[in-house]
């Protein structure tokens, strides 16, 4: 009676240790996910910026010899102000992204402060993982 009980506390250890491992790999793709997400979102934001930026700068050039000293001091208050637009923009995304970042180390060091042995054995073993592949080359 006294084996079933402590086998059935194992048991309970083990499920317990498996649904927290599961939990942590979940939140760590969730992380992830974000991060890439949010790369990828950066990116596009800061292409389209620069493409419009590229545009604009390609019509001016193919403009200059007809312009007036007037017209090009307009074109270059526009120019100026499109590239502070294209730097705030890409301000934004940067502070954005690293909003993002901090979610996601929050969220590790709030799954290990939940975990702490869990963590260390994940980490061994992540460690030991890599010192094989290493020694292997």
């Amino acid at each position: 009676m006294e084996q079933d009980t402590s086998t059935n506390k194992i048991g309970d250890a083990k499920d317990a240790a498996e649904n927290t491992a599961q939990r942590a790999g979940a939140a760590a793709h969730r992380v992830g996910d974000a991060a890439r997400s949010a790369g990828k979102h950066v990116g596009e934001v800061a292409s389209d910026e620069l493409s419009n930026l590229r545009a604009d700068l390609d019509d001016l050039i193919s403009r200059i010899p007809s312009l007036s000293d007037i017209d090009l001091e307009e074109a270059k208050e526009k120019l100026m102000a499109k590239i502070a637009s294209t730097k705030e923009a890409a301000t934004d995304l940067a502070h954005d992204a690293r909003e993002q970042f901090d979610y996601g180390v929050e969220c590790s060091k709030e799954c290990i402060r939940e975990h702490p042995l869990q963590s260390v054995g994940y980490a061994a073993a992540a460690g030991f993982v890599i010192g094989l592949l290493l020694t292997r080359r």
